[in-house]
């Protein structure tokens, strides 16, 4: 019997939520993000503090969402497409602090869920973007999700530009809360967010003043009505013939 790609533990009041997908950097297939989805949503006020996200294996916590799978066609993208929007509403709506322990790659749907979290412990070796433009894309969700914490301009540059950020680049926009040198991670990262889950009381009130402001509702309105627009996108002939070229010989 496999592994299961998302390992949910709760353990001391903290659910973790591990993507376990090393040989493929954690790329996120539909599942895996419906997974994540519901391990946020379903996380028990009463008996949980904080939502820790984390990636197994030494490449990177998440490479973004799995080409490979949504190249099989427009059926697979548009199953893709929901499960990505149910994972960032998921985030949107939670009561629950979250946070991500990002290291090496976190890229697309990776740097989509480090960008929704509320704190974010990152590696020195930290590689943050979307470079969905190179295959002709523009990650249309990515940006209304991208909007809960940055200006529109600074969202869209980062999108059209296909740029990788490192940590301290991620940190200058607030993206990421403590940098950690990855030597140290296994270490330094959990106990960083020790210190933030022994404060309990004051992050979950922060996230109350943040529900409401309606940001929560504004944002899942807002990648719902962009959504369809990424399918239309791929669509395109010229999507689709870059990005068999990238799969090559490896697709299907």
């Amino acid at each position: 019997m496999s592994a299961p790609l998302v390992v949910v533990e709760d353990r001391d009041r903290v659910r973790h939520v591990r993507l376990n997908r090393p040989d493929k950097i954690n790329a996120l297939n539909a599942g895996m993000m419906t997974g994540i989805a519901e391990a946020v949503s379903r996380a028990d006020p009463g008996r949980t503090d904080l939502v820790v996200l984390s990636g197994e294996g030494p490449r990177g916590f998440c490479a973004g969402a799995d080409i490979a799978e949504f190249a099989q066609g427009a059926a697979a993208l548009e199953t893709q497409e929901h499960a990505l929007v149910a994972m960032i509403e998921a985030f949107a709506h939670t009561p629950l602090p979250v946070a991500v322990m990002a290291h090496g790659r976190a890229l697309g749907a990776g740097g989509t869920l480090m960008t929704l979290a509320d704190l974010v412990i990152a590696s020195d070796d930290l590689s943050f973007g979307f470079p969905e433009i190179r295959f002709g894309m523009y990650p249309v969700i990515v940006h209304g999700a991208l909007m809960y914490k940055l200006s529109e301009a600074q969202s869209a540059q980062l999108c059209l530009s296909g740029r990788t950020l490192g940590a301290q680049e991620a940190m200058t926009l607030g993206l990421v809360t403590r940098i950690v040198p990855r030597a140290a991670f296994d270490t330094e990262a959990p106990e960083a967010l020790r210190f933030f889950a022994e404060r309990a009381v004051a992050l979950k009130i922060g996230k109350r003043a943040w529900r409401q402001g309606d940001a929560g509702a504004t944002l899942g309105a807002r990648v719902r009505a962009l959504a369809p627009l990424m399918l239309e996108n791929f669509a395109h002939p010229d999507v689709q013939a870059r990005i068999a070229t990238a799969l090559g010989p490896a697709r299907g």
